[in-house]
């Protein structure tokens, strides 16, 4: 490889890595705007917490989320090339699985605003807790594929840095992604006050982590 084509190639990725880290921040933005209050409440059945979101926050955070989403296809792209000299099949892998299961969050994302639309008629009187239901049935097995998918990419992650033929420092093994949700779950039940605040957006925390490391990383090549 040239030394021109060296540097394009870094610059490829360290630029998808930004793409990534953009997602992150970026849907991490929306996703609060939709979901967040000071009350908490997110593990209700009845959405109540919509409730106390206002609608015109609902509105900006669902377009902010769902017209960003797509940049973590790219940043996957990124977290495949970090990885591929570790087993470029495996790598693909990560991509693929990662790239799939953030096209299904987008698609999940993209209806909480109406969840939390619904959850307004029906505190305004309208008999809707039916048709909440019915939504509700649709919305949430969608996040329990991105929840999989990131379990499936965690255990693939750690296996190919561990390796020690990665572009990652081994210690990144401990930064996987699902071992980065898990731990924001946790936080939430132990120290509920901070947890708070990052529980509504907890998959875009751990990816806002994943990529601003292997950015760091990713300078270094």
């Amino acid at each position: 490889m040239t030394a021109d084509h060296a540097t394009k190639h870094k610059n490829a990725i360290l630029l998808t890595g930004f793409a990534g880290l953009a997602a992150a921040l970026l849907v991490g933005a929306g996703e609060f705007m939709l979901q967040f209050n000071s009350l908490g409440g997110y593990e209700a059945a009845d959405y109540a917490y919509f409730g106390r979101v206002p609608i015109e926050r609902l509105t900006a955070g669902h377009f902010l989320a769902v017209l960003a989403a797509p940049l973590y296809v790219v940043g996957y792209w990124h977290l495949f090339k970090m990885l591929e000299p570790a087993g470029p099949k495996l790598s693909c892998v990560v991509f693929l699985l990662g790239g799939y299961s953030f096209i299904i969050g987008t698609a999940w994302i993209s209806q909480r605003v109406f969840l939390g639309l619904t959850v307004h008629e029906i505190q305004a009187g309208a008999n809707l807790s039916g048709l909440l239901a019915i939504f509700a049935a649709h919305n949430e097995p969608l996040v329990n594929v991105l929840r999989v998918a990131m379990l499936l990419v965690s255990g693939i992650w750690i296996f190919l840095i561990m390796s020690g033929r990665s572009h990652y420092p081994k210690w990144m093994a401990l930064f996987s992604p699902f071992a980065i949700l898990a731990s924001i779950f946790a936080l939430y039940f132990i120290i509920p006050a901070i947890g708070l605040y990052v529980i509504p957006i907890a998959m875009n925390v751990t990816h806002a982590i994943v990529f601003g490391l292997s950015l760091i990383a990713a300078r270094k090549l």
